[in-house]
């Protein structure tokens, strides 16, 4: 359900009740059938919580739309750090078989996201964990606090990761939320419609006062 739908009808809602509720003939016409001024403010009341768990919703969306972004640019900074890293210790250690293969550079690199944080880490504890590789690459300019700072971008990575979730989890339940309101508040309308053509038949121009004449 596109966001523009959603607006117009809540817009209708409003404006049938509210003009309901201010307009004291049609409140007359309309009490009879049940629809007193107690049952339009209950009408009022689900009109106002669907738009408020509407906007909630929208606002989470925004949330989810930002953490997503930050998540691709946390992954795009750290992979581009390690790969430059790991393109360069192939260079150096390829006729190096131990090395090259405790720091875990034979094959590609992980495509799923686990497996990829595994290989990232891996790496970067195999290095920072021996003098002797820290001590080749600092001096091709990679030094040991880059290295940290690199692998700092590991970490970033997967708290963005995590953020990304939580934020995914809070649309599904506004979704839910969202769903649940309109629904109570479309069932309200369609009866008080349906009561308003038979309250309304014989004076068709009360009936666009609330917006119903061609509903």
């Amino acid at each position: 359900m596109s966001s523009r739908s959603i607006a117009n009808r809540l817009e209708s809602v409003r404006l049938a009740v509210t003009n309901a509720l201010a307009e004291s003939e049609l409140l007359a016409a309309l009490a009879p059938f049940g629809y007193d001024e107690a049952r339009l403010q209950e009408g009022k009341g689900l009109y106002e919580n669907a738009l408020a768990v509407w906007q909630s919703q929208q606002q989470k969306q925004s949330r989810r739309r930002a953490a997503t972004a930050a998540y691709y640019q946390a992954d795009g900074v750290a992979t581009r750090a390690y790969m430059r890293t790991v393109k360069l210790c192939r260079t150096l250690y390829r006729d190096d078989p131990v090395t090259y293969q405790a720091l875990g550079l034979v094959g590609t690199r992980r495509k799923t996201f686990a497996a990829k944080v595994a290989q990232m880490r891996h790496f970067y504890t195999t290095a920072l964990g021996s003098p002797q590789i820290l001590s080749t690459l600092a001096s091709y300019g990679f030094p040991e606090s880059q290295l940290q700072a690199d692998f700092a971008l590991v970490a970033a990575l997967q708290t963005a990761r995590s953020q990304r979730e939580v934020e995914n989890g809070a649309v599904q339940d506004a979704t839910q939320s969202r769903s649940q309101a309109f629904a109570v508040l479309e069932g309200w309308m369609r009866e008080f419609i349906t009561v308003s053509r038979l309250a309304l038949e014989e004076t068709p121009q009360r009936l666009e006062m609330l917006g119903l004449a061609d509903s």
